[in-house]
């Protein structure tokens, strides 16, 4: 097989001369999948945008070497960069959806990228990424996130270029539907001849269809002759993921991987933490340490009833008769289109409450109305026992105490002009009221309680890694003291071990404050561990809710079952 991306000792600097990522040496050979990993922040993106010429930064600069079909990216000029770009590599970022033109509809942005496609060849790339015909009447606005991330990956299907790089791809989607990509993803590797780098944090689903992994830090020798094999550290205890790449059942192996009783251990390196940076997470006090004991699958969690020991006292350590959100009969619609009708529930104060379905059942449009973000919506909702608007309207009034929505791409609700200093410090003035001399201290303390280092405060949101973007939104988020949080996807971009450390502090949030936190996810084991009850969405509609075990043990609904995978 003919290697189509050579990398030997790719290190990317900062300006300053701060090493960003590296040095990282791979091949990928033509006909294959390589997953890249590590933990958030580790450099992945990094290393995937530098295949295709574009650094974090004009005055970042790259050493070592970067050969994507037979062109050395970091010695083209400008104009065979543009023309490299676009007949030989497609990509598709974190956040997809920012990359869709909001005015054309997806028939549009389709033949944007492959203007001579025939309707046929349309509808045939939707149904790779399973979506119907109907789709391609549609705009952006009428998509949900899982939706927009599967048109952004139609968009480089379609170009049917000889490299793929994806960031996240299976990121936002439900368990079902990411088997059904992660195998059309390898049937493409094959059947195209095309090398595929991708990453992902269900390590159990991207290590089952990946030829080789790539972990960004690990001290790896490609070198040796014969398939592409996977690269474990030695240390790994076994490689549990080493039986999933033997290039054949592809299918088999993807469905093996989600009955596996536990995730291997996390094959990354974690970085060093700045010194003298605190951290104020205290995860002993949950029960099991975030982190340190096996992660299972959806299934495994479900099955075996487990859930954090916090969890389970949270949901009672507040008056089970104070409702922090109340709603009824909430109705949304977008360009005409109904997606939301009748949906109702109830959620106490210290309790967490998981929204869950398909990718386009309503759940984003449902935490936009519940924020206020949603003009065209009806229905009744009670904060506090108070009735607020529903529908667009500012509700600031409310200061501490409110609700906040931490959305699931934070680089388009982060202002790429504001510092994080300045993104933080502006909810802690505005309703915490924090005065301007301390400002400095509550921002360290923030940062610490979502485990980031404080030299973060003085950066931009493109100088930040996906998984660091969205500790940021959540940190602003905390900064406003909410009586509700609501939480879209937010640990779908961060690796297991920082998505239990958020969730430890949600519980120690929701534990020490009351707050109610309304979680939506497609990560079914999170929800069976942190989550006491739960609602799920088809079409718009509440089709089964109540405890979040009872359910998920025994769903009776064809919509709960798949997004078990």
């Amino acid at each position: 097989m003919s290697d189509l991306v050579l990398v030997d000792r790719l290190t990317v600097l900062a300006s300053n001369g701060q090493k960003l990522v590296g040095p990282a040496t791979f091949r990928i050979p033509a006909g294959t999948v390589t997953a890249l990993t590590g933990p958030s922040g580790s450099g992945k993106t990094t290393v995937m945008r530098a295949l295709l010429g574009r650094l974090p930064s004009v005055t970042a600069r790259a050493t070592g070497t970067a050969s994507v079909a037979g062109n050395d990216v970091f010695s083209l000029n400008h104009v065979a960069l543009q023309r490299f770009r676009r007949m030989h590599i497609a990509y598709v970022g974190q956040d997809p959806g920012s990359a869709l033109n909001p005015l054309l509809r997806v028939r549009a942005l389709l033949r944007e990228v492959a203007p001579d496609a025939a309707m046929a060849t349309l509808v045939d790339t939707l149904a790779l990424v399973g979506l119907s015909a109907e789709y391609l009447r549609r705009r952006p606005s009428e998509l949900s996130g899982g939706q927009q991330r599967r048109v952004a990956l139609a968009r480089a299907l379609i170009r049917d270029t000889g490299v793929l790089v994806l960031d996240e791809p299976l990121a936002g989607l439900h368990g079902a539907l990411r088997t059904d990509i992660a195998g059309q993803l390898v049937d493409i590797a094959r059947r195209r001849s095309a090398a595929i780098l991708l990453s992902g944090h269900d390590t159990t689903l991207v290590h089952s269809i990946a030829d080789q992994v790539v972990e960004l830090g690990a001290v790896t020798d490609l070198t040796e002759a014969g398939p592409p094999r996977a690269l474990v550290p030695s240390g790994h205890p076994e490689g549990r993921t080493a039986k999933f790449r033997d290039g054949t059942g592809t299918q088999s192996r993807i469905a093996d991987a989600f009955v596996e009783t536990a995730h291997a251990s996390p094959v990354v390196t974690l970085p060093d933490r700045a010194p003298g940076v605190p951290v104020l997470l205290d995860t002993d006090s949950v029960g099991d340490r975030a982190g340190d004991h096996p992660i299972g699958t959806d299934a495994d969690l479900v099955r075996n009833g487990r859930r954090g020991s916090l969890g389970a006292a949270v949901k009672d350590g507040f008056g089970q008769d104070e409702f922090a959100l109340r709603a009824q009969g909430i109705g949304a619609s977008v360009d005409g289109h109904q997606v939301l009708a009748d949906v109702g529930f109830e959620l106490c104060a210290g309790a967490a409450l998981a929204v869950v379905g398909a990718s386009g059942a309503g759940k984003t449009t449902l935490a936009r109305v519940v924020a206020g973000l949603h003009r065209c919506a009806t229905g009744y909702l009670e904060l506090r026992g108070a009735p607020i608007s529903v529908g667009r309207g500012r509700r600031i009034s409310h200061g501490a105490g409110g609700i906040q929505l931490v959305t699931q791409n934070p680089r388009s609700a982060l202002n790429p002009r504001r510092t994080v200093a300045q993104t933080l410090g502006r909810p802690l003035r505005r309703i915490g009221g924090v005065p301007r001399r301390r400002l400095p201290q509550h921002i360290t303390e923030l940062l610490a309680s979502v485990e980031l280092p404080a030299d973060l405060a003085g950066r931009y949101p493109h100088e930040l890694s996906g998984g660091q973007r969205q500790r940021i939104a959540l940190a602003r988020a905390l900064a406003a003291e909410p009586a509700v949080l609501l939480c879209d996807e937010i640990t779908s971009a961060l690796d297991h071990t920082t998505a239990a450390s958020i969730m430890a502090l949600l519980d120690r949030v929701r534990a020490d404050h009351g707050t109610a936190l309304l979680i939506i996810s497609h990560d079914m084991g999170l929800v069976a561990e942190h989550c006491s009850r739960l609602l799920v969405l088809d079409h718009g509609r509440v089709v089964e809710s109540g405890d979040t075990g009872t359910v998920l043990a025994a769903p009776t609904r064809t919509a709960t079952r798949e997004l078990l995978g």
